[in-house]
């Protein structure tokens, strides 16, 4: 599926709100060539850990241990060959406004809290082309209940289904 977003199938630029230290993305964009796509992928992250401003308590007490802080150089090392990827640093939302993309094909959304995963979806939706798609990364999984409830008000309110993935990710396909 990425291959053929990234391959031109659709218009838009690529986004990760929830990069850690950058796996699941290098995977990707190696899997696919990205660099050599005239496309940009937004990697966002504290680069430092959760942000507690918005994390609620049960979700501070499940999320003590991570193991996701100070990764900013390193992830910044991962990706130096990549001229088209993007580090954007700093917590959602208040650093949604830094993607520069009025298109988006791909939005992948792990952050292991409901306030800046719904912030996310809210921002990105009306950018999201049609057929782009969403990875809900938590979606299924127990103990992330509020993000699954949260996305299934954000689906009813915009008229869409979720599917539930095996892999426990949610996956919606833009109108």
């Amino acid at each position: 599926m990425l291959g053929c977003i990234a391959g031109g199938v659709l218009e838009g630029d690529f986004v990760e709100c929830g990069v850690a230290k950058g796996f699941l993305s290098k995977i990707a964009i190696d899997d696919v060539s990205f660099k050599n796509f005239p496309k940009t992928f937004f990697l966002m992250d504290t680069y430092e850990g959760l942000s507690e401003k918005y994390l609620t308590e049960v979700e501070k007490e499940k999320n003590k241990i991570r193991g996701y802080e100070f990764v900013y150089e390193q992830v910044k090392d991962t990706f130096k060959s990549y001229p088209n990827v993007k580090i954007i640093k700093g917590a959602i939302p208040e650093t949604l406004s830094q993607v520069t993309s009025e298109k988006i094909a791909y939005l992948h959304i792990d952050m292991n809290c409901v306030i800046p995963e719904i912030a996310a979806a809210e921002y990105f939706w009306e950018k999201l082309v049609s057929g782009a798609a969403v990875i809900l990364d938590d979606y299924g999984h127990g103990g992330h209940e509020a993000q699954k409830y949260a996305f299934d008000d954000f689906a009813k309110k915009k008229g869409i289904p979720i599917l539930c993935l095996p892999t426990g990710q949610g996956l919606i396909i833009k109108p």
